[in-house]
């Protein structure tokens, strides 16, 4: 056989053995998008969720993200915030899905698609590996479709050699816009930063006589959201030593730090427009963070907060 035949005969191969793939998806096709909603945990302690999931690198994968914030209570003050980020593939080998998830407290769990329950509107993962429970025991993640826009997922754990119990149950709703949707902007002041020859003394000056609560990085300011009045924002206000690198590569002796929505898509649009990009966008706890530069040679910190984690805190705020 020539070299070209060997070529043709590999594409209609290939061809053919891509036109009859099957795209182990599908079923999974209602849970694709963006969800917010409430949650009900072991206790009935109520929180705010929101869950992600992502088609990434030509469908190949589905990218997870789950946030669950629990505002603080009588009985638990400083609340809780919980993430965790995962992968969802298909392994051929065993010619099943799985899901691996990783939780902000340090723990990695699997799970696989139990296909013989379920079906076009059920999902229900089981435990391979569960790092944060007993030896021996099982966890189960299920997601329902409720209709087209809502699902309801819950998470049920089973102790050795006993019946799953419910540990959790979400009620969620796809919101209409996704955050790549959301227009880019700056949303208002996060922080103010600026040199003193003694930050101790200038935060003590600022306490007695302005009446500022002062923390170990200066002082917090709590104010309300004016959209949505129950959410508590932050803006920090510090004093930093003089001669810190932290403004570099800006001469000026302060720094303005500002409250943005949809970081990535600003960051672009800034990028189109040549504007310096100190740095890449880091992600914390707390929220994402970038550094750009303007045309005076001032140094702006960009911040999409996560606010409930200062709420979790706790602590003394200026307010």
């Amino acid at each position: 056989m020539t070299k070209i035949n060997i070529l043709i005969f590999g594409l209609i191969l290939t061809f053919t053995h891509s036109s009859g793939q099957t795209n182990h998806f599908d079923r999974l096709s209602f849970i694709i998008g963006d969800w917010i909603g409430t949650g009900k945990g072991f206790g009935n302690d109520e929180s705010k969720i929101e869950s992600n999931f992502h088609l990434i690198m030509d469908g190949k994968y589905i990218e997870v993200k789950n946030e669950s914030i629990f505002e603080p209570t009588e009985n638990n003050p400083k609340g809780e915030y919980h993430i965790d980020k995962g992968m969802i593939s298909y392994d051929k080998s065993r010619k099943t899905i799985v899901f691996r998830q990783f939780n902000n407290e340090g723990y990695i769990n699997q799970y696989i698609l139990n296909d013989s329950i379920t079906n076009d509107s059920i999902l229900v993962f089981e435990s391979e590996v569960i790092e944060n429970f007993v030896q021996g025991g099982k966890a189960r993640w299920t997601i329902k479709k409720i209709a087209e826009n809502k699902i309801v997922t819950t998470f049920d754990v089973s102790f050795p050699n006993k019946e799953y119990t419910c540990f959790g149950t979400n009620y969620l709703t796809k919101t209409t816009t996704s955050m790549s949707e959301v227009k880019p902007k700056v949303t208002g002041i996060g922080g103010i930063f600026f040199f003193s020859e003694n930050p101790n003394e200038t935060k003590n000056w600022y306490s007695e006589n302005l009446g500022l609560e002062i923390n170990e990085w200066g002082s917090s300011f709590e104010f309300r959201n004016a959209n949505r009045p129950d959410e508590i924002n932050y803006l920090q206000w510090s004093p930093f030593k003089k001669g810190s690198d932290y403004f570099a590569p800006s001469k000026k002796e302060f720094m303005i730090n500002y409250r943005v929505q949809n970081i990535e898509g600003l960051v672009n649009k800034l990028k189109e427009n040549g504007v310096t990009i100190v740095d890449e966008i880091e992600s914390f706890e707390y929220g994402k963070f970038v550094h750009i530069m303007d045309p005076e040679g001032n140094k702006i910190e960009l911040w999409e907060p996560i606010d409930s984690v200062f709420t979790k805190m706790g602590g003394k705020t200026t307010k």
